[in-house]
Protein backbone atom coordinates (compact mmCIF):
# COMPACT_ATOMS: atom_id res chain seq x y z
CA UNK A 1 0.00 0.00 0.00
CA UNK A 2 1.09 3.51 -0.83
CA UNK A 3 0.57 6.05 2.20
CA UNK A 4 0.27 9.82 1.98
CA UNK A 5 1.45 11.72 5.25
CA UNK A 6 0.24 15.22 5.45
CA UNK A 7 2.18 16.66 8.00
CA UNK A 8 3.88 20.10 8.61
CA UNK A 9 5.89 19.08 11.16
CA UNK A 10 9.02 17.34 10.89
CA UNK A 11 9.26 15.74 13.92
CA UNK A 12 6.03 13.72 13.59
CA UNK A 13 6.54 13.01 9.36
CA UNK A 14 9.32 10.94 11.15
CA UNK A 15 7.77 9.05 13.81
CA UNK A 16 4.84 8.26 11.35
CA UNK A 17 7.27 7.01 8.60
CA UNK A 18 9.55 4.94 11.13
CA UNK A 19 5.75 3.31 12.44
CA UNK A 20 4.55 2.86 9.00
CA UNK A 21 8.15 1.32 7.86
CA UNK A 22 8.27 -0.89 10.84
CA UNK A 23 4.86 -2.23 9.32
CA UNK A 24 6.30 -2.82 6.60
CA UNK A 25 5.29 0.23 4.35
CA UNK A 26 7.86 1.25 1.34
CA UNK A 27 6.07 4.04 -0.50
CA UNK A 28 5.24 6.56 1.71
CA UNK A 29 5.12 10.11 0.40
CA UNK A 30 5.25 13.56 2.01
CA UNK A 31 2.92 16.97 1.25
CA UNK A 32 3.41 19.37 4.05
CA UNK A 33 -0.46 20.57 3.90
CA UNK A 34 -3.60 19.75 2.09
CA UNK A 35 -3.12 22.17 -0.77
CA UNK A 36 0.60 20.34 -1.44
CA UNK A 37 -1.09 17.11 -1.02
CA UNK A 38 -4.41 17.79 -3.28
CA UNK A 39 -1.31 18.41 -5.77
CA UNK A 40 0.00 14.98 -5.54
CA UNK A 41 -2.69 12.94 -5.81
CA UNK A 42 -3.83 14.30 -9.10
CA UNK A 43 -0.42 13.33 -10.13
CA UNK A 44 -0.75 9.86 -9.01
CA UNK A 45 -2.96 8.83 -5.97
CA UNK A 46 -2.16 6.80 -3.09
CA UNK A 47 -3.71 4.17 -1.25
CA UNK A 48 -4.16 6.16 2.10
CA UNK A 49 -3.35 9.63 3.61
CA UNK A 50 -2.34 9.96 7.02
CA UNK A 51 -3.28 13.86 8.03
CA UNK A 52 -2.37 16.33 10.68
CA UNK A 53 -6.23 18.54 11.58
CA UNK A 54 -4.20 22.20 11.77
CA UNK A 55 -1.92 23.16 8.49
CA UNK A 56 -1.16 26.06 6.72
CA UNK A 57 -2.88 27.42 4.16
CA UNK A 58 -5.14 24.07 3.95
CA UNK A 59 -5.82 22.18 7.21
CA UNK A 60 -6.85 18.37 7.52
CA UNK A 61 -10.78 19.34 7.77
CA UNK A 62 -10.73 21.51 4.62
CA UNK A 63 -8.31 18.73 2.44
CA UNK A 64 -10.94 15.92 3.53
CA UNK A 65 -14.19 18.28 2.51
CA UNK A 66 -11.90 19.02 -0.73
CA UNK A 67 -11.04 15.12 -1.17
CA UNK A 68 -15.27 13.84 -0.29
CA UNK A 69 -16.37 16.22 -3.42
CA UNK A 70 -17.13 13.32 -5.49
CA UNK A 71 -16.92 16.18 -8.61
CA UNK A 72 -13.53 17.93 -8.41
CA UNK A 73 -11.55 15.48 -6.09
CA UNK A 74 -8.90 13.44 -7.45
CA UNK A 75 -10.21 10.62 -4.78
CA UNK A 76 -13.08 10.51 -3.07
CA UNK A 77 -12.58 6.86 -2.04
CA UNK A 78 -9.50 7.96 -0.05
CA UNK A 79 -9.28 6.78 2.97
CA UNK A 80 -8.06 9.01 5.60
CA UNK A 81 -6.66 8.93 8.95
CA UNK A 82 -6.57 12.55 10.79
CA UNK A 83 -4.73 13.15 13.65
CA UNK A 84 -5.52 15.37 16.14
CA UNK A 85 -4.64 16.91 19.48
CA UNK A 86 -8.17 17.69 20.29
CA UNK A 87 -10.50 15.19 22.14
CA UNK A 88 -13.94 16.76 23.05
CA UNK A 89 -16.95 14.87 21.06
CA UNK A 90 -17.52 18.19 19.46
CA UNK A 91 -13.94 18.14 17.10
CA UNK A 92 -14.79 14.01 17.22
CA UNK A 93 -18.32 14.76 15.39
CA UNK A 94 -16.58 17.59 12.63
CA UNK A 95 -14.42 15.57 11.75
CA UNK A 96 -16.83 12.56 11.47
CA UNK A 97 -19.53 14.37 9.62
CA UNK A 98 -17.04 15.71 7.26
CA UNK A 99 -16.04 12.02 6.39
CA UNK A 100 -12.51 11.05 7.99
CA UNK A 101 -12.11 7.36 8.30
CA UNK A 102 -10.57 7.13 11.30
CA UNK A 103 -9.30 9.55 14.04
CA UNK A 104 -6.54 9.84 16.02
CA UNK A 105 -5.64 11.76 18.79
CA UNK A 106 -1.74 12.92 19.65
CA UNK A 107 0.22 11.63 21.04
CA UNK A 108 0.62 8.62 18.74
CA UNK A 109 0.90 5.14 19.92
CA UNK A 110 2.17 2.03 17.86
CA UNK A 111 -0.52 -0.04 18.51
CA UNK A 112 -3.00 2.72 17.81
CA UNK A 113 -1.62 3.45 14.41
CA UNK A 114 -1.52 -0.44 13.64
CA UNK A 115 -5.19 -0.80 15.20
CA UNK A 116 -6.40 2.21 12.70
CA UNK A 117 -4.47 0.32 10.31
CA UNK A 118 -6.31 -2.92 9.94
CA UNK A 119 -9.53 -1.75 10.50
CA UNK A 120 -9.21 0.46 7.22
CA UNK A 121 -7.98 -2.96 5.44
CA UNK A 122 -9.73 -5.45 7.30
CA UNK A 123 -13.10 -4.45 8.14
CA UNK A 124 -13.68 -0.96 5.58
CA UNK A 125 -17.18 0.51 5.78
CA UNK A 126 -19.24 1.40 2.94
CA UNK A 127 -19.22 5.08 1.44
CA UNK A 128 -23.03 6.39 1.87
CA UNK A 129 -23.90 9.30 -0.56
CA UNK A 130 -26.45 11.20 0.81
CA UNK A 131 -27.61 15.07 -0.37
CA UNK A 132 -25.45 16.58 2.57
CA UNK A 133 -23.02 14.15 2.95
CA UNK A 134 -20.52 11.58 0.97
CA UNK A 135 -17.94 9.25 3.08
CA UNK A 136 -17.41 6.56 5.23
CA UNK A 137 -20.78 4.94 6.49
CA UNK A 138 -20.50 7.05 10.37
CA UNK A 139 -22.11 3.62 11.85
CA UNK A 140 -20.11 1.11 12.77
CA UNK A 141 -22.38 -1.73 14.29
CA UNK A 142 -26.20 -2.72 14.12
CA UNK A 143 -27.77 -1.60 17.25
CA UNK A 144 -30.40 -3.35 18.74
CA UNK A 145 -33.89 -1.91 19.00
CA UNK A 146 -32.37 0.74 17.03
CA UNK A 147 -35.26 3.24 16.51
CA UNK A 148 -34.17 5.82 14.04
CA UNK A 149 -34.87 6.13 10.72
CA UNK A 150 -33.50 3.21 8.15
CA UNK A 151 -31.22 5.04 5.41
CA UNK A 152 -29.27 2.63 3.55
CA UNK A 153 -30.08 0.29 0.80
CA UNK A 154 -29.67 -3.00 3.40
CA UNK A 155 -31.64 -1.72 5.73
CA UNK A 156 -34.94 -2.49 4.54
CA UNK A 157 -33.95 -6.09 5.05
CA UNK A 158 -32.43 -5.23 8.76
CA UNK A 159 -35.64 -3.73 9.75
CA UNK A 160 -38.30 -6.06 8.14
CA UNK A 161 -35.93 -9.01 10.57
CA UNK A 162 -36.04 -6.77 13.62
CA UNK A 163 -39.91 -6.06 13.08
CA UNK A 164 -40.44 -9.61 12.58
CA UNK A 165 -37.75 -10.90 15.30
Amino acid sequence: MSVLIIEDNENMCRILTRLLKSFGFVDIRYAAHGQMALGLLREKGVDLAILDWHMEPMDGIEFTHKIRSKKTSPDPYLPIILLTAFTEMSKVKIARDIGVNEIMTKPLSPEALYARLTSIVRQPRPYIETESFFGPDRRRKAQPGFRGPYLRRDDKKRKLAALSG
